[in-house]
């Protein structure tokens, strides 16, 4: 089991989700819960492509940061 760090936005009308440490692998839904849910499918969707191709599957990033910025 991989653990991924997701970060979901919200936008005029939509919740959009994507993992920085899978470039392309993005998701969207009408609530938080809903976008959350399509990201682990396309988390599953992007390593299963990944193994198909025999392309190693990114690690998750190690190093977070949050920051204040005045």
């Amino acid at each position: 089991m991989a653990r991924y760090i997701v970060i979901v936005e919200k936008s005029d009308d939509e919740y959009f989700a994507y993992v920085p440490a899978l470039p392309g692998c993005t998701s969207s839904g009408q609530t938080p819960g809903q976008a959350l849910d399509h990201i682990i499918e396309a988390i599953s969707l992007t390593q299963s492509y990944l193994t198909e191709q025999h392309l190693p599957i990114p690690d998750q990033i190690e190093t977070i940061a949050e920051v204040e910025v005045h």
